[in-house]
């Protein structure tokens, strides 16, 4: 009897874990921002059974950071605010140049080369995923 309570507890310490999500941060960078806003980058991996919703960004260098796509429309590029940005289970959200990405508007301070900018992307289920996001330079033009 006292082998099967054992087992029994230890099943249910183990069992939220098979359900529960672990989403984790990847080559997270932001380029030099030519104005008071700049793009952030990065891959957001989930290896748990169910989709992490992402409910809002945070940073202490911008006024307001928020997930866009890029659309284009007839010849045109445009931004569309993301409500919702979904990393879906045993998937990944990629957020890059030219696509998806994070927008940090209205910078509070000169962002460098080598400088590291927290990022804190709050999500449905009440956690945190926190990102390290290195400041990169400008490509050099290729002649």
């Amino acid at each position: 009897m006292k082998v099967k309570q054992v087992l029994s507890v230890a099943l249910l310490l183990w069992m939220p874990t098979l359900a529960a999500a672990e989403v984790t941060v990847e080559s997270a960078w932001l380029r030099v921002p030519a104005a008071d806003s700049a793009g952030a980058y990065l891959v957001l991996n989930n290896d748990g059974d169910t989709d992490v919703t992402i409910t809002s960004i945070e940073t202490d260098v911008a006024a307001k950071a928020e997930c866009y796509s890029i659309i284009f429309l007839e010849g045109t590029v445009l931004k569309q605010k993301m409500a919702a940005p979904v990393v879906p289970a045993h998937g990944k959200l990629k957020l890059s140049p030219g696509g998806n990405h994070l927008l940090l508007q209205g910078l509070n301070r000169e962002l460098n080369a080598g400088d590291t900018v927290l990022l804190k992307l709050n999500t449905s289920d009440g956690k945190s995923i926190k990102a390290q996001a290195k400041v990169r330079g400008l490509r050099k033009p290729q002649h």
